[in-house]
Formats: C-alpha cells, structure tokens, sequence
C-alpha cells in the first residue's frame, strides 16, 4: 500500500507542466490621465497625517501617510499613471501581500504601517488600504471630482 501511495500519479494533470499561481483579485485602476497631489486625496476626505520618505521607492515623487474614515491610508504620487503602474505597481502587491516579496524586497516604508491589505490605482496615485477596498472605495470615488 505506501509503494503505491508514492508511485506515478494517476492525476489528469499533464507531466512537465507546473500548476500556476492562484489568480490574484484586479486591482482598480481608474482615472488613467488623472494627475494628482496629495491634497487633491485630503479635499476628498482623506485626513493627511505625515510626509515619509520616497527612498526605498523607485520613481516615486512624495508618499504620505493618513487616515480615512478611521483606517490607515498611505498615498504614493507618481508622475503618471503609466508610472505608478510600470515602477509602483509590483512594491505596492508586495506590501499588500498579493505577491511573495523577492529576496532582500521592501513594500513599505511606513514606520507607522506596514500592514495594508489592499490598494487602488487613481490616476497617477497608489492608495494603500488598511483592510479591504470597499473601506477606500468613497476616498477613491472621490478623487479628482
């Protein structure tokens, strides 16, 4: 009995193809040419705490950290939204952890936290969310009207 139990598999799976990851949910990306600052987020409610430092964060501009309807918000600015998706988009799924982070990575870089669930893409933003998108969704509905 264990020798078959370790024998061939009897599975339909092909021989030599890999299983793939689970897909991950979509990320919303709105407002492709929408060009924002931080306080364009602070006009639509967002509470802006604090400035961090964009070192640890390719092509960044600024990334600032706040609150939101009693949840941690952080908002990273790019210079464009081709920007924020091409140079921001991977460190954000690392944070948030859509994705394993690569050896030596970093996500974050809020001292404060470190522990977002969730992002968004508006325009040329990343919003990282404490605990789900649907905490967000009104800050992001609201950016930019």
């Amino acid at each position: 009995m264990f020798a078959s139990a370790c024998g061939p598999s009897s599975s339909a799976e092909p021989v030599g193809e890999s299983i793939s990851e689970p897909e991950l949910d979509a990320v919303q990306i709105t407002l492709p040419n929408g060009v924002f600052t931080a306080e364009d987020v602070a006009v639509a409610g967002w509470k802006k705490s604090k400035e961090l430092s964009p070192e640890t964060l390719p092509d960044v501009a600024s990334v600032w950290y706040g609150f939101y309807d009693q949840r941690d918000v952080e908002v990273r600015v790019y210079k464009t939204q081709t920007e924020a998706i091409s140079s921001g988009q991977e460190i954000a799924d690392v944070a948030t952890g859509r994705r394993k982070p690569a050896p030596f990575a970093s996500g974050g870089i809020s001292s404060t936290r470190t522990s977002y669930s969730t992002y968004a893409i508006v325009g040329n933003l990343i919003l990282l969310c404490e605990i789900k998108i649907e905490d967000c969704q009104s800050l992001i509905d609201g950016i930019g009207r």
